[in-house]
């Protein structure tokens, strides 16, 4: 194992987002765009799937900007959902802060970098809160925008420095294991730019090692792992 743990094309789980809007006042009613998921079955097509949440094949295929027909059982789809009521207006506003912030997209990705990240997340925080997997993957996507790193999710998990792989699951092979439905829920969430960690470049499994050249300056523990910033 790495002193560190520095920090899916689909073909067992995948999740999409779209856009969210919200419209609330005294005399117009609340309207809000939001998602729910449907995880595939074994014999399930686009077209099945849209006829069983009562959407059209064309709408399921822009809400998830998926335009071929390959789709894998243990995939999540997700399926818009518009609500409009007069009487629902406190609620929804009460819902706003944290629909919003989970469709605001951080970078841009692919559903082979989802699936990718979700793996990553199984094995590098199984066990662990939901709240540490999505810093898991936060620290991937804090890399991918700090110009320290590459600038795709693939080529950081990826990478190899001083001919070590940054991530010891790519380099034990537990980076294909299916991902969990929790790894890939919380990637898809560290994807749309929600961070716990503020913005940490590494993470250790059970404390900051001893020895290092410099110490880190710790951002935050989560369970047993330990995120910290990098020193510039």
């Amino acid at each position: 194992m790495n002193k560190f743990k520095n920090i899916k094309s689909i073909f067992l789980a995948s999740a999409l987002t779209i856009g969210f809007a919200t419209s609330t006042s005294q005399n117009v009613l609340a309207t809000s765009l939001t998602t729910k998921t449907y995880i595939v079955k074994s014999g399930d097509c686009l077209s099945v799937i849209a006829k069983k949440c009562g959407q059209s094949l064309n709408d399921l295929r822009k809400t998830n900007n998926k335009w071929n027909d390959t789709i894998f059982p243990g995939q999540i789809i997700k399926v818009p959902v518009t609500t409009s009521s007069a009487t629902s207006q406190v609620k929804l506003k009460a819902q706003d802060k944290t629909v919003a912030k989970v469709d605001k997209i951080a970078i841009k990705y692919t559903e082979s970098d989802l699936n990718l990240l979700s793996r990553l997340i199984t094995a590098e925080a199984q066990g662990e809160s939901y709240s540490a997997q999505v810093a898991v993957g936060a620290v991937v996507v804090n890399r991918v925008k700090s110009g320290y790193f590459p600038n795709s999710i693939s080529d950081v998990i990826n990478e190899r420095t001083k001919g070590g792989y940054q991530f010891t699951p790519v380099l034990n092979g537990n980076i294909n294991r299916p991902a969990q439905a929790s790894a890939l829920k919380a990637a898809s969430e560290a994807l749309s730019g929600s961070d716990p960690t503020n913005n940490a470049l590494f993470f250790y499994d059970g404390g900051v090692p001893k020895g290092l050249t410099e110490p880190q300056p710790i951002s935050k523990v989560i369970g047993n792992l330990t995120f910290v910033y990098l020193i510039k």
